[in-house]
């Protein structure tokens, strides 16, 4: 006999054992149940049923009895204490007086006159967002795995050539000139000073990039590198070998595992109560299998057959959609200026060196810039009809046939904002020193493959108005800026022989933007009679008169809603988005081990690094007709700039052509400046230069 304790313990092994049986029989279980109901089944009998209905449906009948008035009046009497409309004055000016307990909606006849109520409207909000984000790893690995250390340079020195490279991207782009948005001051002049920049802008080189710029109506369509094309580029398609593959064999997983799913989740409930076709089963399928582990160490843990090294791999994204539709109307007069801008600004920077035992290696990098722009009708694609003839109107009579009989007005004393600022900035470093000895039969060493993302997603609904009226400005925005630098220079030697394939270079720079406006303005000079409403409403007038709600533009309207802006009415989609990497890889390979009798593959992968930016501005309005009373400041502008070297050493990356733009751009300021020492840090994390105020809300807010 065991003792108490020992004899316990027996007991839980045994528990412990029969229950890990009882979980691989489980999934064997099912099969095993349904070949058991599969012979037992037998023909199901169909007998006729017969149901006996004691009731009889009849049509809904309410019980309700109405009797009309004997006399029909040709206008609506309410009592005041049962209005159901807010009035702000009991009567418009010349309806009558004999009934003072009355309301009497607009109409006509031949002894009453015509009255109409003062209808009130909410009026609507401003909506700012202002989104920062930021990531930052620096991710410089060393690994040694022999004895006698191979010599490798500090990722200091790449970090500096990393530095260099930044500035001279900060150079190139359309926003080099830093200015301030300031939203909280009235006017558009730092509005105006970007047109200016915006027209001034040309494809002058200054560091010997390749510069595309189109201006205005050149600017919109579909364009890569520049080219117009019919169709644009699938993101998938251009990946880099390693990150391709990686996502085709995701996909293929996904597609097996979401067609399981699909068949077991489209089943109805009754029909997954049946039996399944013969067909559809697996008759021969193991009920243990999977149940037994992997026969080897290299199907345990999902390697490839031979040997692989990968320093690169490494993934940068930031991504924004915005969907914006806030508000807008058919008719806008603007007694100030219009400022209506689109610009997309797209620049990629790349410096990449590879040597392997000493030999340049050949680069395989590719760069893309697509950009779409478009602007379309609200009615595009819908089908138009003819109008009906218009109706003779007689000057005697007070009846506007097809013009609004009401109208509802609400104001706004300030600006009304919709303002959406994204900022997104990636900045990574993956500078690998690798002392690597290849043996065994398979291995997997990877000191790259890090992954960095931003997400931005904005969708704003707002108010739709039959007329704005803006006492100050109108001034729409929709700006995009990208800018991806990458610094790749690495260097490989190795030692022995062997079965070898180097992949170096093979990197991905890509900024794809789209600017999309469903709403055409056509823009014309003011009238008088919207001028003059403009004016009383600044001397504190609260609604407007005939001569502006029976313009001919509103025919056809019956109730005219109506918002006075007394400041500017501003509308800014702001969109900066950032990659700054550095994947300056030094690996050494010991193949010495590496017999011939092995005969497994090995592979080195340095590069295949993306770095992605896509940024969508979606704004839906409406058709409208602009009446300026001041100027009109309205352009697009495209600018895509490529600047590639591969060629020049590290230590010194565009170091002499950034001299002579150093003295205008960079030291602005420093000579004159004595607290500048030479001591600064090589390279710090900052934004992108732009127009755009560091600190948006202390702005607005102050």
């Amino acid at each position: 006999m065991l003792d108490k304790f020992t004899e316990i313990i027996s007991h839980l092994i045994g528990i412990f054992h029969t229950t890990i049986e009882a979980e691989r029989l489980r999934d064997a279980y099912e099969d095993f149940k349904y070949q058991q109901r599969h012979s037992e089944v037998n023909d199901i009998e169909i007998t006729p049923t017969h149901f006996e209905l004691r009731y009889t449906l009849r049509d809904f009948d309410p019980e309700l009895k109405y009797t009309p008035l004997a006399n029909e009046t040709p206008f609506k009497v309410w009592l005041a204490s049962t209005d159901p409309i807010h009035l702000r004055e009991p009567y418009a000016p010349g309806q009558m007086t004999a009934f003072p307990d009355l309301y009497i909606e607009q109409g006509y006849s031949s002894f009453f006159p015509a009255a109409r109520p003062s209808l009130v409207l909410e009026p609507p909000g401003s909506v700012v967002t202002v989104s920062v984000q930021s990531a930052w790893m620096e991710d410089n690995d060393l690994l040694r795995m022999n004895s006698v250390y191979a010599e490798f340079n500090d990722p200091s020195v790449y970090i500096a050539a990393l530095a260099s490279l930044q500035e001279a991207a900060q150079i190139l782009g359309v926003l080099t000139v830093q200015s301030t948005l300031d939203f909280n001051s009235s006017g558009g002049a730092s509005f105006i000073t970007l047109h200016d920049l915006m027209v001034q802008t040309d494809d002058t080189s200054r560091l010997g990039e390749q510069v595309v710029v189109l201006h205005g109506a050149e600017a919109y369509g579909m364009f890569v590198g520049g080219a117009p094309v019919e169709t644009l580029p699938l993101l998938d398609d251009l990946m880099p070998e390693l990150l391709q593959t990686e996502d085709d064999t995701a996909d293929e997983d996904d597609d097996r595992s979401s067609s399981v799913r699909t068949s077991d989740l489209d089943l109805a409930p009754d029909v997954k109560t049946q039996a399944p076709d013969d067909h559809e089963r697996i008759e021969d399928k193991d009920p243990f299998d999977g149940l037994n582990p992997p026969s080897g160490e290299a199907e345990l843990f999902g390697l490839e057959s031979g040997h692989q090294v990968v320093t690169g791999g490494n993934k940068m994204v930031n991504d924004v959609v915005m969907n914006v539709s806030w508000l807008d109307a058919p008719v806008i007069s603007v007694m100030g200026d219009v400022v209506d801008l689109n610009l997309i600004s797209q620049v990629n920077v790349l410096a990449e060196h590879a040597t392997f035992s000493g030999v340049l290696q050949g680069s395989l990098s590719t760069t893309f810039n697509v950009a779409m722009m478009s602007s379309t009708s609200q009615f595009a694609g819908a089908e138009t009809t003819d109008a009906s003839p218009e109706q003779p109107v007689e000057d005697n009579e007070d009846i506007y046939m097809g013009l609004p009989k009401n109208w509802a007005v609400t104001r706004i004393e300030g600006d009304v904002l919709t303002v959406n600022w994204v900022q997104q900035y990636s900045f990574m470093t993956d500078d690998d020193r690798a002392d690597v000895q290849i043996a065994g039969t398979n291995s997997y060493i990877s000191l790259g493959e890090n992954l960095m993302i931003n997400l931005a997603s904005l969708a704003e609904i707002g108010y739709g108005y039959d007329l704005i009226m803006i006492g100050g400005d109108l001034i729409t925005i929709n700006q995009i800026s990208q800018m991806n630098v990458m610094l790749d220079f690495d260097s490989i030697t190795a030692t022995g022989a062997g079965p070898l394939g180097v992949t170096v270079s093979d990197n991905l720079l890509f900024n794809g933007a789209s600017i999309s406006t469903v709403g055409i303005n056509s823009y014309g000079a003011m009238s008088e009679n919207f001028a003059a409403a403009s004016k009383a409403f600044a001397d504190g007038a609260q609604s407007i008169d005939r001569d502006v709600a029976h313009d001919d533009v509103f025919t056809g309207d019956e109730l005219l809603t109506v918002l006075y802006i007394a400041g500017d009415f501003k509308t800014i989609n702001w969109v900066e988005q950032t990659n700054i990497m550095g994947d300056s890889d030094q690996v050494h390979l010991a193949l010495d081990a590496f017999t011939a009798k092995s005969g497994m593959p090995a592979k080195l992968y340095t590069g295949s690094n993306a770095e992605i930016n896509t940024a969508s501005i979606n704004v839906y309005g409406a058709d409208s007709e602009v009446r300026v009373q001041g100027d009109v400041y309205s352009d697009a502008l495209l600018y895509q700039a490529d600047l590639i070297d591969t060629t020049s050493d590290p230590t010194g990356v565009f170091m002499p052509a950034l001299a002579n733009e150093a003295v205008l751009f960079l030291a602005d300021g420093m000579i004159t400046n004595p607290s500048h020492s030479s001591d600064d840090p090589g390279i710090v994390p900052t934004s992108p230069e732009s127009i755009a105020s560091p600190d948006l809300m202390q702005t607005m807010l102050a």
